[in-house]
């Protein structure tokens, strides 16, 4: 419940944090990277999603084109309004997505 309060996403007033994709970088028909913007209690700043693990294939339960996969950041809370007990507490956080993609 802390974590929701207003010293750290203060979700009462910002209920949504949102990431905003405008390149893509691959290596063969891999994607690696996704830049774009992060936006957290309305402070945005660019981050780079490294992407950990993507596949696309045959869904076995639903018999459709299927992709998914996973990525992560590494930001500083503090850059975006939450520098509640820093240094006492850490300021480096990981963000981790997981995304699946299915074709209709």
């Amino acid at each position: 419940e802390h974590i929701q309060e207003a010293d750290f996403l203060d979700t009462e007033k910002f209920p949504t944090a949102t990431f905003k994709g405008d390149s893509v970088k691959f290596t063969g028909d891999t994607p690696t990277e996704i830049d774009g913007i992060l936006t957290l209690k309305g402070i945005s700043h660019p981050v780079a999603l490294k992407i950990t693990s993507f596949k696309c294939m045959l869904h076995p339960l639903l018999h459709k084109d299927a992709c998914g996969g996973d990525a992560e950041t590494h930001v500083k809370r503090s850059d975006f309004g939450m520098s509640k007990y820093v240094p006492y507490v850490g300021d480096d956080v990981t963000i981790t997505v997981s995304v699946e993609a299915i074709k209709k």
